[in-house]
């Protein structure tokens, strides 16, 4: 044996040793007779699968620093109109350079895989992509990583649709959308066609971002829902805030938490971001815009949480830890009491990595040894906790 971490505390309380040959693991024991190479010691220490990170729109990381280099005028603008200045800047080697940063800190906090996103727009163009696809290739050793083309300003320019294609022509995993921002219910379902065609076409998985408001009038999840049903592409398809399904009648809720469990639809919702709105009300109460989680969990939808922006016109904080994600959740789903917080744990293990795909993910025999201990002694104890892994 290469490996063997004694003494690791399992999920469900478990002692064992785990045993470690060619990256995999090889044996899972109460006590492991035999000797290792290497033996480390777990401690009875909480041990768990590496997360997995779902969503981040990592083109858009540490911002601030391309920020500084442009004029002051520029530079006090509204965020969103200096962000479009900004992207304008884009080059492959400037995303690579702060992407790298972001990838450093998800190793560093025991992520395994990650879901990328890059914005594929007039602004930035292809830049984006290519950078994203460079850290695909420089990290791939280490980690598994996707890139997603997204079209971050809408696809209802002919200009948009033929960066779309180009940007999975050069080799991006996944066709992302966000249809709630198009003017209009026909716009917006254009919109939701138009990724179909091009995920048809690559034959990969689609991610959306469906209405990020607090506005019962946005409904392109449903839209996103029946598409996935009549396009046969069920178990293919996520959708991350959703925001506006809080704040639906509840009949209505209803009907698309239904879909979305007919389609096989995972949601993300990265609660972190929903509590920073994009715009504030003028007055309180200031929505807290999160989505159905619990209702969707009990409809037996898949449901995870992701970092999904760090330091960003969007959101301004962000160190790429799941465990800081997860703790989020548990308050803002109030996962809080009778172990509830355990529902938590899987919104950022197992369910990102069924999304991701990653057949050899989990804590088992045979599966890879991408582990993570913490140092804790369960769930409840380790969200709050620095960790070493």
């Amino acid at each position: 044996m290469e490996i063997i971490l004694r003494q690791a505390r399992l999920s469900n309380g478990k002692m064992v040793d785990i045993g470690i040959d060619q990256g995999r693991i090889a044996a899972m024991e109460p006590t492991l007779e035999i000797d290792a190479e290497l033996e480390l010691e777990a401690n009875g220490n909480l041990t768990l699968p590496a997360f997995v990170n779902g969503q981040l729109h990592a083109c858009k990381s540490f911002w601030r620093r391309p920020l500084s280099r442009l004029s002051p005028e520029q530079a006090q603008l509204p965020r969103f109109e200096a962000a479009s200045l900004v992207k304008q800047q884009y080059t492959a080697e400037d995303v690579i350079a702060r992407v790298d940063e972001t990838m450093r800190l998800a190793i560093r906090h025991g992520t395994c895989a990650i879901r990328l996103f890059a914005d594929v727009d007039e602004d930035s163009g292809l830049a984006a992509i290519e950078g994203l696809l460079e850290i695909r290739r420089r990290y791939a050793h280490l980690m598994t990583v996707q890139v997603v083309a997204f079209p971050q300003d809408g696809l209802g320019s002919d200009e948009g649709l033929s960066l779309m294609r180009s940007a999975m022509a050069l080799g991006a995993d996944v066709v992302g959308g966000i249809p709630w921002i198009e003017q209009g219910t026909e716009a917006q379902q254009r919109h939701v066609e138009r990724c179909f065609d091009i995920a048809q076409e690559y034959d990969c998985d689609l991610h959306f971002v469906c209405d990020d408001v607090a506005d019962p009038t946005v409904r392109s999840l449903e839209m996103v829902a029946r598409e996935t049903i009549r396009r046969r592409w069920v178990g293919r398809v996520s959708a991350t805030q959703c925001a506006a399904l809080a704040f639906y009648p509840d009949e209505y809720a209803e009907r698309v938490i239904s879909l979305v469990a007919e389609a096989g639809i995972a949601i993300f919702s990265n609660s972190h971001v929903s509590l920073i709105a994009t715009e504030f009300a003028p007055s309180q109460p200031w929505p807290r815009a999160i989505t159905r989680v619990r209702e969707l969990i009990d409809a037996g939808v898949p449901v995870a949480c992701a970092q999904d922006d760090i330091d960003n016109w969007f959101y301004p904080f962000g160190r790429n830890d799941l465990l800081e994600v997860a703790q989020f959740m548990a308050h803002n789903g109030q996962f809080a009491w009778d172990g509830e917080v355990n529902r938590v744990l899987p919104m950022v293990t197992d369910i990102p990595g069924r999304v991701l795909g990653l057949d050899n993910y989990g804590l088992s025999v045979g599966k890879s040894a991408n582990i993570v201990v913490l140092a804790a002694d369960g769930w409840h104890d380790a969200i709050p906790v620095s960790y070493t892994h």
